[in-house]
């Protein structure tokens, strides 16, 4: 089991050893409710951003769409409807450009569609609810390797999708025909009031139930896309649409955020 280490800062827990190598027996930590928890962080952790006035901050300058406090405008003010079964809801960005702020909101029970990871670390904050996430070992390689013939039957090999978005769709390129394998699996449940930091790169699925909030800082993007690995029994989705939220329902949503920071 993965051990849990605590944030220098005392609010938050890093989750030691999860990386491509780590060894160790898939198993959950549940830490109780408000306890003090984290992912992987790094240098570009946006960790200031856990604390209640800025998250206040930020939700109230996206309800009223005006922005001081060292904040600004999101470059993607349209909220949308995300294929893994979350709202995202841009807030606004750091005007020394480092950071985006988001609010997740998960309108029904749902688990990422797919396994991925992400080209930009960042730091999460569960604003309600709880969050599981599943980080896992994952060996990629090329299509073309012999090795990609003995793996081919194997349960937990994939489909590898550079993931995109083009401002209007979710776009996957599988053209690199790369394979992987996921060698080991690990799960951590992260309560309300909590935070939890997560480096760019590292292959995971979350889940998490109908009215679960999360204030998500996003870092720097570090790769030009993301990876996705796709059942290779199913034929893999070349684009999908966005799914735009309508003013009323993105008002409601900030709105409740508000009520669940207190």
């Amino acid at each position: 089991m993965a051990e849990l280490e605590l944030l220098p800062d005392g609010v938050g827990f890093r989750l030691a050893d999860i990386f491509i190598g780590a060894g160790g027996m898939m198993g959950e930590t549940a830490p109780g409710a408000g306890a003090n928890i984290p992912f992987p962080s790094s240098s570009a952790s946006g960790a200031h951003f856990a604390s209640k006035e800025l998250i206040g901050t930020a939700l109230q300058a996206a309800m009223e769409e005006r922005y001081d406090s060292g904040l600004l405008a999101p470059s993607e003010p349209q909220a949308i409807v995300h294929p893994n079964g979350f709202i995202k809801l841009p807030l606004a960005r750091t005007d020394d450009g480092r950071f985006r702020l988001f609010l997740h909101v998960w309108r029904e029970e749902s688990s990422d569609a797919n396994i991925h990871d992400h080209r930009w670390s960042f730091t999460s904050f569960v604003l309600r609810g709880e969050l599981s996430h599943t980080v896992m070992d994952v060996t990629v390689t090329s299509g073309s390797a012999e090795i990609e013939e003995e793996k081919e039957h194997l349960a937990d090999s994939f489909l590898v999708a550079r993931y995109y978005s083009d401002g209007n769709s979710h776009l996957f390129d599988t053209s690199r025909h790369e394979r992987a394998l996921v060698t080991d699996r690990r799960t951590y449940v992260v309560p309300a009031a909590v935070r939890y930091d997560m480096e760019a790169f590292v292959f995971h699925r979350a889940h998490a139930l109908a009215g679960a909030m999360t204030i998500v800082a996003r870092g720097l993007p570090k790769q030009p896309c993301a990876r996705v690995l796709v059942d290779k029994a199913k034929p893999p989705v070349v684009s999908q649409r966005w799914c735009r939220l309508d003013a009323v329902e993105r008002r409601r949503h900030l709105r409740d955020a508000l009520q669940a920071l207190g």
